[in-house]
């Protein structure tokens, strides 16, 4: 068998704008119904959610029962231990949070790819599906896509000499630690925190890497969308969930009350 092509990799090089959503509940089924509703991509967050290997493998399968929607993993860290093991499960493409140089930069992309180019051991486990994928060590490192964060002051400050090493193909904002760094939390420095994003978009896209972003605020998913963003997260599925099962919670309280209010 073929190893599979990464389709998220190659459509960042067609320029056209992926859509994608974020995973934060570590469950299988809740990633294979996402990655079934016309997603792009879906993100298995392994930063902040509550992540194991074994389940980050199960939502890996379940991810790709569905053909037209790729997988991308947020490894917790720089540790090149982790990110070998979650390249061994399969992840074809890893976003590698809080990457403020070029240093960093260059780290990563060696901890990720096979000898010459890098120091992972070989041990393809699950990626190369036991062996079904018998070229998948020389195919590996073609396949690979590594995208940096961009989510501190010092990240900005470095901001091209990170899209400038070899082997980061994309980067990618984080609003939230961006804000934090800049001194930008809370809702009276939204607009502030706008602009910064908006400009570190402009210097991203003058390097020519592709960017992305995520928000669940509409105005600024169309902001970042005309300022250049290729590939945008819009939705979480904890927040998805939330905000759903609220709404149909008060709408059919207020039902219910207006009943037995008129049965008075």
């Amino acid at each position: 068998m073929l190893t599979p092509q990464n389709h998220f990799k190659n459509k960042l090089s067609d320029g056209l704008p992926q859509l994608g959503f974020w995973l934060a509940l570590a469950n299988p089924d809740i990633a294979e119904i996402c990655a079934g509703l016309g997603y792009d991509w879906v993100l298995i967050d392994a930063e902040h959610g509550a992540q194991t290997l074994p389940g980050i493998a199960h939502q890996l399968r379940a991810v790709d029962t569905v053909s037209d929607c790729s997988a991308i993993v947020r490894v917790p860290g720089h540790d090149p231990v982790t990110i070998h093991q979650i390249l061994d499960l399969g992840a074809q493409t890893i976003m590698v949070p809080m990457v403020d140089n070029a240093t960093q930069a260059a780290s990563i992309v060696k901890a990720s790819r096979y000898p010459p180019d890098g120091d992972r051991g070989i041990g393809g486990a699950r990626a190369a599906r036991w062996g079904r994928f018998p070229a998948y060590v020389a195919d590996a490192n073609e396949q690979l896509c590594i995208i940096a964060q961009i989510e501190t002051a010092e990240a900005i400050k470095n901001l091209e000499a990170i899209a400038a090493v070899d082997g980061i193909d994309a980067l990618f904002i984080g609003p939230a630690d961006l804000a934090a760094s800049l001194g930008l939390l809370g809702p009276a420095n939204a607009s502030a925190l706008a602009q910064a994003t908006g400009a570190a978009l402009d210097r991203i896209r003058a390097t020519g890497i592709p960017c992305g972003i995520l928000s669940r605020d509409e105005r600024l998913v169309q902001q970042y969308l005309e300022g250049g963003a290729r590939f945008l997260a819009v939705g979480i599925d904890s927040f998805t969930l939330a905000k759903a099962a609220g709404d149909l919670a008060r709408d059919w309280r207020c039902r219910i009350d207006t009943a037995v209010a008129g049965a008075k």
